[in-house]
């Protein structure tokens, strides 16, 4: 089942998961609203006869600085990506409960562990979605439920397409990374198949980096570093 706002966008990403060779139903809803929310797990049950893996994944942001954010922004930016996928996963474990097993795959993000400026209630919402995800591990772990949630780095996508157009943008960022390049919405998806996947059967509550050793490569972004008297940069 594959869930947008955007009908276009949720038939376009159904019609490549049959490519691939999996069976794919588009759903449009907005996970804003509770009575979307309902509808969706309604299809979901309806078609497939039950519910086994969550991923969360719908956001928005907002960017702004904090002082000229406005109450709207903020809670846009909430409501999709914090308080919308509370809801989901509230639906959905409802279900996952009866059936005494079932997944969550949270995307979270590198910004919810180190603030991003500029997009602040975006680092709030997925500093919750990593909280939210552990809570959710701890309190349905004794019905077979595991949780866990991916932080992603610089990811390159449809979405961010025409920011890392920007060849000083893109290049600003891939040197902040230890790996050498921005990542891709795929590095992204195979960690959230392992998750989902019965090799992680034992995996849940954690925070998976998917970053190319962003959130640990401070150092490569201070200039003028040195090392008993030779310069290491």
């Amino acid at each position: 089942m594959v869930n947008d706002i955007d009908p276009a966008t949720a038939e376009a990403t159904a019609a490549e998961a049959v490519r691939v060779g999996s069976k794919s139903l588009a759903v449009v809803a907005d996970i804003a609203r509770p009575a979307d929310i309902a509808r969706l797990l309604e299809t979901t049950v309806r078609e497939r006869g039950r519910v086994d893996i969550v991923v969360n994944n719908a956001m928005k942001i907002v960017p702004g600085k904090l002082e000229e954010l406005t109450e709207a922004s903020w809670d846009t930016t909430m409501n999709i990506g914090l308080k919308g996928a509370f809801l989901v996963s509230q639906a959905a474990a409802r279900h996952m409960i009866r059936q005494r097993s079932g997944c969550f795959v949270n995307i979270a993000s590198v910004a919810g562990v180190f603030p991003y400026n500029w997009a602040g209630a975006y680092s709030v919402v997925k500093a919750g979605l990593i909280m939210l995800t552990q809570l959710m591990a701890l309190e349905w772990a004794p019905y077979g439920i595991r949780a866990n949630a991916i932080a992603p780095g610089y990811i390159r996508t449809p979405g961010t397409e025409a920011m890392y157009a920007d060849q000083e943008i893109y290049e600003g960022r891939r040197k902040g990374v230890p790996m050498g390049r921005v990542g891709s919405g795929e590095d992204v998806a195979g960690v959230a198949v392992f998750l989902a996947s019965d090799e992680a059967r034992y995996t849940t509550g954690s925070l998976v980096g998917c970053d190319g050793g962003q959130a640990v490569g401070y150092y490569l972004s201070v200039p003028g570093r040195r090392f008993s008297g030779g310069r290491i940069d």
